[in-house]
């Protein structure tokens, strides 16, 4: 968000240790800009691993039990189960070329050391970056001290010089030093050891502070702490910058600042609002008296958003352009001490806690409606505030809260694939023990369904028939019936159909009984018409597809809907009615694609290779079956039983027959290369292969009412129809990645196409001669 500047010395030295090294770790104090280093060769080399660079931010992480967690979420992963995550990981990079920049690793260094072991020692081709204020102390690892910034004088000040005068302008739009304010700068940044964060904070005040003055200031923050400066430090130094800034604020400044420390990751000013105003007077956690007086007038609900701007003034807060703001890890370490200070801490997390379980239960995913896509992306944005309500739930001893949030995320973590989180997050909500309730019911019954998805009856067996003992004693219908679908789904896993249809018959007896419809009702109907249809039993199947589907329709449903499209899809295909098929088929992408669901996109992307088998199209589902066994391999779960299994075996044979070995795994090879909207593009028949697929005979047209191209994008189109990277295009045309970036993604906006194969395929139809 602000202009990289200096560094220049530090970025080549790092170059050149990835260049004999796999480990390098970004050492220093806090505020003194590994962060940003990391992050920018990141982004420089980004385009020379084949898989990417990838960022995983650790600051919010409370212990190591979740840190392989959190490195498969930002590597968009699901696991099977809790306990193997670390494995997972090892074995999805063991051939992959990927960096990883492990950020804020000091407080979990044990942990971060044992996993960067483990990962590279199974990964020959990943290069891990970390920053820490202290070595890992792993075998291998080079280790890159990031000093602060020269101070003015020496070689290099300059930077400080400049980083002072960028941020100034950014608060004093056209600020100018003026030959008097050059020295005091100077002084300044000397005095601030030349620390980039210490000199973004005084440079915030300028809009209150001549330069003078903020020097001044800052000599007597100094003196306060005693002693001969050299003898500080460098952590000292920032710490009383930190505590100048701190003195600086008004008293609900600094409330707020200590309060907006209990968000681990980002956060939006409703949620700010409700966490960080002063609670009812029940809630007993008035305003911090660590604050000081000034803090005495509190801070109602109504003057959150003033304040909040304010400290984004003074760069304490940083408003992110997505319009969602954070702290820094050091600005909240500073702030989470404060809070301890005001003994504030345990209610602020019960506080935040209670608030995201309500977003929960205000964006129900279980609900049938038509905003379940919106729902889901709302939710997705608080993944890490999610998690660390969880952690508080499962660690305070409080029963109720754990098993709410737990059997309220069950449809998150489906949608997401997140089969080895919420193993561990329900795993631990059920471990306590306590009182019969419902949610416990649903908690234990769905971390069943969960075992049996990655392949372990043994587990889940045991765990079912807890949950119908819990059921039978909370003597709830709606409850037991929900039990009851869960053990069905479980028989599915088993491939035991019969037992399958009927506890979904018992389940669905009582749905219908008591009018009750949720996600899971359809989700039900939809398995058990599955169940008919694997036995032949193709018109009951077809009837319940329907039933289903009028549901939908009466709800305004979309993501039930999907997987009655499958069912009905697989149906079709299994009765020979090939067109019936890929238009089910069609619809059931289109609303899978829109909801980012990448176990339902591998589903369907797996009938999709068997309509392509069926209709003269080996290739093409060959090319699908390779990106599938792609996901399933990322994905890691046995996602609806051996029966599910035949579908792209049966596909894989009819393709292996037709094209011969030696190009069937050609083909499967490269479709395991491909990203998942290349994927969806094969499908779709958005390829530029000529006809076929789900899709319309052709090339991809332009949306009705596209914008005609510049001559500056159609030369940039031609270049992505060549098979070349945003990174290439730069290069080729000597502009900047970023412009690169901004031409491709204004293309697909004009066109309205998703992938870079549909602009390949209409640069071709437009010139088929390549003139």
């Amino acid at each position: 968000m602000t202009r990289f500047i200096g560094r220049e010395a530090e970025l080549a030295q790092l170059r050149g240790l990835l260049d004999r090294a796999r480990l390098v770790t970004l050492t220093g104090p806090g505020g003194v800009g590994k962060t940003r280093l990391a992050l920018r060769l990141a982004d420089e080399l980004r385009g020379s691993y084949a898989d990417g660079a990838w960022h995983v931010e650790l600051s919010g992480l409370r212990d190591t039990e979740t840190l392989a967690h959190a490195v498969a979420s930002a590597l968009r992963l699901a696991g099977r189960a809790g306990g193997d995550q670390l494995d997972q990981l090892a074995d999805h990079l063991a051939d992959r070329h990927l960096l990883l920049v492990l950020d804020t690793c000091e407080h979990l260094v044990d942990g971060c050391a044992m996993l960067s072991e483990v990962l590279l020692r199974a990964a020959p081709r990943l290069s891990v970056i970390a920053t820490s204020r202290e070595p890992l102390e792993v075998i291998g690892e080079h280790i890159l001290p990031v000093a602060p910034l020269p101070a003015p004088g020496e070689e290099g000040g300059s930077a400080a010089l400049e980083l002072f005068a960028d941020r100034a302008a950014a608060v004093l739009p056209g600020y100018a030093a003026t030959e008097g304010d050059r020295a005091a700068i100077a002084r300044l940044c000397r005095r601030l050891d030349g620390i980039p964060l210490a000199i973004e904070l005084a440079a915030a005040r300028l809009r209150a502070l001549s330069v003078e003055q903020i020097a001044e200031r800052l000599d007597d923050r100094f003196r306060l702490l005693g002693g001969a400066r050299a003898s500080r430090g460098r952590h000292q130094t920032l710490r009383a910058t930190i505590a100048w800034s701190h003195d600086l604020c008004t008293g609900p400044e600094r409330l707020l600042w200590a309060r907006l420390s209990v968000f681990p990751a980002d956060f939006d000013l409703e949620s700010a609002e409700e966490v960080c105003a002063d609670p009812p007077p029940d809630e007993g956690a008035g305003p911090s008296p660590h604050a000081g007086p000034r803090a005495a007038a509190a801070l109602p609900a109504a003057d959150v958003l003033d304040v909040l701007r304010r400290l984004v003034d003074k760069s304490i807060v940083l408003h992110t352009p997505t319009g969602r703001y954070r702290l820094l890890g050091t600005i909240r370490e500073y702030g989470l001490e404060e809070l301890d200070r005001a003994g504030e801490r345990a209610a602020l997390a019960r506080r935040h806690r209670d608030h995201y379980l309500a977003l929960l239960e205000r964006h129900d995913l279980g609900a049938l409606g038509p905003g379940q896509a919106g729902a889901l992306a709302r939710i997705r944005l608080e993944h890490a505030n999610l998690r660390a309500a969880l952690d508080h739930a499962t660690a305070s001893g409080e029963d109720g809260p754990a098993l709410r949030l737990a059997d309220r995320m069950i449809y998150y973590w489906i949608s997401n694939g997140l089969i080895g989180e919420a193993c561990h997050w329900l795993g631990k909500a059920i471990a306590r023990g306590g009182p019969a309730t419902p949610d416990r019911a649903r908690a234990t019954a769905q971390c069943a369904v969960y075992a049996a998805m990655r392949g372990d009856l043994g587990e889940a067996r045991p765990l079912l028939a807890a949950a119908t003992g819990v059921a039978a004693e909370v003597g709830d219908p709606e409850c037991a019936a929900f039990v009851e679908g869960c053990a069905g789904l479980v028989a599915v896993y088993a491939g035991d159909h019969r037992a399958a249809r009927e506890r979904f018959e018992r389940a669905l007896a009582v749905h219908d009984r008591v009018g009750h419809r949720e996600v899971f009702t359809l989700q039900f109907i939809s398995a058990l018409a599955g169940t008919h249809c694997l036995d032949g039993a193709f018109g009951e199947a077809e009837e319940l597809c329907a039933r289903s589907l009028r549901i939908s329709d009466e709800t305004g449903d979309r993501w039930c809907r999907s997987y009655t499209l499958w069912t009905l899809g697989s149906l079709h295909l299994l009765r020979g009615d090939l067109d019936a098929a890929r238009a089910a088929l069609r619809e059931c992408l289109e609303i899978r694609r829109s909801f980012g669901e990448e176990m339902g996109l591998a589903m369907a992307l797996d009938l999709a290779a068997g309509c392509a088998a069926r209709t003269g199209e080996p290739e093409r589902a060959a090319v699908l079956l390779g990106a599938t066994g792609r996901l399933w391999r990322v994905l890691r779960t046995d996602m609806a039983g051996p029966g599910y299994a035949l579908l792209p075996a049966t596909a894989g044979d009819l393709a292996r027959r037709a094209l011969g070995r030696e190009r069937y795994e050609a083909a499967r090879a490269r479709g395991a290369a491909l990203s998942l909207d290349e994927a969806l593009a094969v499908a779709l028949g958005e390829d530029g292969r000529g006809p076929g697929g789900l899709g319309s005979p052709g090339a991809p047209r332009p949306a009705p009412g596209a914008a005609p191209l510049t001559r500056r994008e159609r030369e940039i189109a031609a270049l992505v129809a060549e098979g070349l990277s945003n990174r290439e295009i730069a290069e080729r045309l000597v502009i900047a990645k970023r412009t690169a970036d901004s031409h491709v993604e204004h293309i697909l906006a004009k066109l309205g196409f998703r992938s870079r194969t549909q602009i390949a395929a209409w640069v071709s139809a437009e010139d088929p001669d390549g003139d």
